[in-house]
Parts: C-alpha cells; structure tokens; sequence
C-alpha cells in the first residue's frame, strides 16, 4: 500500500500514529479529489480504519 498525500515517517510509529498518518492520508485524498464535503466524520474514521488494516497487513507480510 502507498501514501501519496502524506510521509508516514513523519508519525510516531505507535497504534496512535498509524491511524493518524492513515487519517491524514484519507483527508487529503478526499480533498484532492473534490469529495470531501461528502464525506462525515464517521465515514473518514471508518476509512482510516481500513487504510490502516491494509498497511499493518502489509507490514506484516513484509516482516513475516
């Protein structure tokens, strides 16, 4: 999986900090893309939430 909004080195490298980085990451595609009046706070949790499981899957794959 890739950033391409934001550095996820730039986050502490805690639960907390993930779901940040993922968070920032959601928001800014929805802002780059023109979509983010659609989205409510829930739907941009929720979608952090998925960004984050598919970039620990990612890790975890790549550290066995």
């Amino acid at each position: 999986m890739q950033f391409f909004y934001v550095q996820p080195s730039d986050y502490p490298v805690t639960q907390e900090g993930i779901f940040e980085a993922c968070y920032d990451e959601v928001v800014a595609e929805a802002k780059d893309t023109g979509d983010f009046p659609m989205y409510s706070e829930k739907c941009l949790m929720q979608s952090a939430q998925w960004k984050m499981d598919d970039f620990l899957a990612d890790i975890k794959l790549l550290v066995g």
